[in-house]
């Protein structure tokens, strides 16, 4: 008796597993969902780097409103060729976070790509990844970026960049700062707990082999569309919430971040700015184009002595005289991130700067 239930309750799973797979992949068909795997599966929390990319490996991504191919090198970086650490020619490094990381865009068609077409005499080597601060842009810097002897850094800043090296932004794997007693410390030093656990042998099997059985099923995408709009509504229920809390903690919080940012911006100026000629640049997003944020007048009156540019006036000019000066601007109506047009306008503006930086 118990076998014979035992076998009817194994064919009712594998109906409904078929189920739900004939079900998401018909989903994907009619575009309810994406059809591609989430961004942040390409992304691993890193030790050094806080997240980087998995090597020698190539992915199908999507959200509601882009899709793209993406693929890692042999070092992790987002480009379709392995790299060399013996240069042929003069090189220049690309320091920054989602922005010009430029996932929605794949490789051929992505920032550093259109950026590498402008400046065929140098190599472009995007070290860009998504959710890191300035504080593991120095490490990205000093443990991976000085083994190419690059000539040139450009360093992308977006205006989540001033919290997120911020005790109130903290990760378990991301570097982060924190004001004690008037100083400016480092806290959770020690990952050692968290990484423990994520390199346990039952998380490594996850990620370097389920990753298959992701792309290949349909059903995952549903799975992760649900969890996806249930964090979503979540965190807007959250943002709801927080804008009842106005106080005077605010402003301290806000100050702790500016004097936290201008610590790394000068820690940043010691490692990396003084040793290999620098330009920063500001990225401009769906949601801070036009307005300027408290973060942003922050952020440019830390970097008033550096080489800073700020591309925003002229990515609007070049918007109003094409009569496109409107949402979603740069980027798509669900992702405030680079698109095509974005891209080609951020590398436009690099190039232009850099000629004008070699010219003086």
């Amino acid at each position: 008796m118990i076998k014979k239930y035992s076998k009817i309750f194994l064919i009712n799973i594998i109906i409904f597993i078929f189920f739900i797979e004939l079900l998401s992949y018909l989903l994907t068909k009619i575009n309810i969902l994406p059809n591609g795997l989430p961004p942040h599966i390409t992304l691993n929390a890193h030790e050094d780097y806080s997240y980087w990319h998995p090597k020698n490996s190539e992915f199908k991504i999507a959200t509601k409103c882009w899709q793209s191919k993406v693929k890692f090198n042999n070092f992790g970086i987002k480009s379709n060729d392995d790299l060399e650490i013996t240069k042929t020619k003069k090189r220049i490094a690309i320091l920054g976070d989602s922005m010009t990381q430029n996932s929605q865009l794949s490789n051929e068609k992505d920032f550093t790509a259109k950026l590498q077409k402008l400046l065929p005499d140098y190599e472009i080597i995007n070290f860009s990844i998504s959710s890191v601060g300035l504080a593991d842009q120095i490490n990205i810097y000093n443990k991976l970026v000085k083994k190419f002897n690059v000539d040139f850094v450009f360093m992308y800043v977006t205006y989540n960049d001033f919290s997120d090296n911020h005790y109130s932004d903290q990760r378990p794997n991301r570097v982060t700062y924190k004001i004690e007693n008037n100083n400016i410390v480092e806290i959770n030093i020690d990952k050692s707990g968290f990484f423990k656990k994520y390199n346990s042998k039952l998380n490594k099997f996850k990620r370097n082999y389920l990753i298959y059985i992701k792309k290949m099923t349909y059903s995952f995408k549903l799975y992760h569309f649900l969890k996806w709009e249930y964090i979503s509504y979540k965190y807007k229920k959250g943002q709801n919430l927080n804008k009842k809390i106005k106080s005077d903690d605010t402003e301290k919080l806000f100050k702790e971040k500016y004097a936290v940012y201008k610590y790394l911006v000068e820690k940043a100026n010691d490692e990396i700015f003084i040793n290999v000629p620098t330009l920063i640049f500001m990225n401009s997003d769906n949601n801070s184009f036009i307005k300027e944020t408290k973060e942003i007048k922050a952020i440019k009156e830390i970097y008033k002595n550096y080489n800073f540019y700020d591309p925003r006036l002229e990515f609007t000019k070049y918007l109003k005289d094409n009569g496109i000066l409107k949402k979603p601007y740069l980027g798509y109506d669900c992702d405030a991130h680079y698109s095509s047009l974005g891209a080609k306008l951020l590398a436009k503006f690099t190039y232009d700067r850099f000629k004008e930086f070699n010219n003086n």
